[in-house]
């Protein structure tokens, strides 16, 4: 089963993320730049390669990759 229907990555780091309920989410990743596991995600063209699979999102033709799990944590507690 896949969660992630689509993504778009936008301006200032976020990420809108429409699911495979029919909801949607924007989540913003600005907050997490300066954590290491994010970091690489602070370069703007790097961020707006995100791209789906359905159950992960990931940037750089996969050198990063989130589970929605990891994504929903961010939108939820930043």
């Amino acid at each position: 089963m896949t969660y992630i229907k689509s993504v778009v990555p936008m301006k200032d780091h976020r990420l809108f993320m429409e699911m495979a309920s029919g909801s949607t989410v924007t989540v913003d990743l600005s907050v997490k730049l300066k954590t290491m596991k994010y970091a690489e995600l602070a370069d703007e063209d790097f961020f707006m390669t995100a791209k789906t699979d359905g159950d992960y999102v990931f940037w750089g033709g996969g050198r990063l990759k989130l589970t929605v799990n990891e994504l929903m944590e961010v939108a939820l507690l930043g």
